[in-house]
């Protein structure tokens, strides 16, 4: 299992943008890029989880209501999560995907422990072998923004490891990435959304 932290950098989309580009429009390569791109995108498979706020008083935040996506995308077995929450507190937060889809509870216990189908002890993005749900810290900025950008190869959308109808939970405090029981000592369940296919 292997997981990676994407940093691109704005100058470096926009010369491989100009480079992709330019080379589209040779004539030596008329629609076959484009055709091979279209291929590509169709074989991919993508769900998402909407982020609302917990209803549970205690969990409700002064600061704001954390809302917004979570987007999973399957690319040759490994899958990269991205996305983008707002309302949150400035500094980190704890993100996992948690067992169950019953989000039912206001406080959000119905979900459950983490993820783990293989029964691995809990950690963080950059430890081996971790619960198939750690999927680490979101850091908000000082607007309570935060986004993630993680690939996985641990978890899939409708196979092995099936991350459909799972919730993804976001918590009040910093995962500490070795805390076992409560896994992260990330505190209290402020927000979530459950996983699905993308229309």
């Amino acid at each position: 299992m292997s997981r990676s932290i994407t940093s691109i950098t704005p100058a470096l989309l926009l010369a491989v943008a100009l480079f992709a580009g330019g080379c589209e429009n040779m004539p030596w390569n008329k629609d076959k890029t484009s055709d091979a791109k279209k291929m590509a995108n169709e074989g991919d498979k993508v769900a998402v989880a909407e982020i609302a706020p917990a209803q549970a008083a205690s969990t409700q935040p002064s600061w704001g209501k954390p809302a917004g996506a979570i987007t999973f995308t399957q690319t040759d077995g490994k899958v990269r999560v991205t996305g983008e929450v707002t309302g949150l507190s400035p500094g980190k937060h704890g993100i996992h995907i948690h067992d169950k889809g019953d989000m039912s509870d206001p406080a959000l216990m119905s979900v459950g422990d983490h993820y783990n189908p293989d029964k691995h002890p809990h950690g963080g993005p950059s430890t081996s072998p971790v619960h198939a749900g750690d999927l680490g810290n979101l850091t908000a900025d000082a607007s309570g923004k935060a986004t993630i950008d993680l690939t996985v190869d641990d978890i899939s959308i409708g196979g092995k490891n099936d991350i459909l109808g799972k919730p993804v939970i976001i918590h009040a405090k910093e995962d500490d990435f070795k805390t076992q029981k409560p896994p992260g000592n990330a505190g209290a369940r402020i927000a979530g959304g459950i996983i699905k296919m993308k229309k």
